[in-house]
């Protein structure tokens, strides 16, 4: 195999990777959407909460919310989860002052079995951090993708090592 060939496979072979980890980074239902977005929804004179709504939802952002809003409403006013969104990964973190030093409390939901949730455990506080896990098949279906990805520049190494010895 002549040298300019295997320079093309190794060129060829590092652009498919690279496409590769780009569709299956960790950030996936973020990746997209590079700015900051702010959503407002409530009505005139409604108290209004802030909150942020982050993961694998179609529109991740900081939503200003009316008071009255909880949980599954605010996951669907973010358009709800992606295909790689986890209904069954639900966490809210929330900052409780309580005397001197704040702590951080996360609150873990799966929505899947809504039956088995109290409907007053899903409402929001101001300063809330919704965040919305992806599923396991989609963590598996993108680690197998490095894998794969792995093996290919490996084999490329060992073909131009092969090739180099003869």
């Amino acid at each position: 195999m002549k040298p300019y060939m295997i320079f093309a496979i190794l060129i060829f072979v590092t652009g498919t990777v690279r496409a590769q980890m780009n569709v299956g980074s960790l950030l996936s239902a973020t990746s997209e959407k590079l700015t900051t977005t702010n959503f407002y929804f409530a009505r005139p004179n409604d108290l209004t909460i802030i909150v942020n709504i982050v993961g694998f939802v179609q529109r991740p952002g900081r939503y200003e919310i009316a008071s009255t809003i909880d949980l599954i409403n605010l996951i669907s006013l973010a358009g709800g989860p992606t295909s790689d969104g986890a209904m069954n990964k639900i966490k809210i973190t929330r900052i409780i002052k309580e005397g001197e030093h704040p702590q951080r409390k996360d609150i873990h939901y799966d929505l899947e079995d809504i039956a088995s949730v109290k409907p007053e455990s899903l409402a929001l506080s101001p300063g809330d951090v919704v965040s919305v896990d992806r599923t396991s098949w989609s963590a598996f279906r993108d680690g197998f993708g490095v894998v794969v990805s792995g093996a290919i520049i490996a084999t490329a190494i060992s073909q131009v090592i092969i090739a180099t010895r003869r």
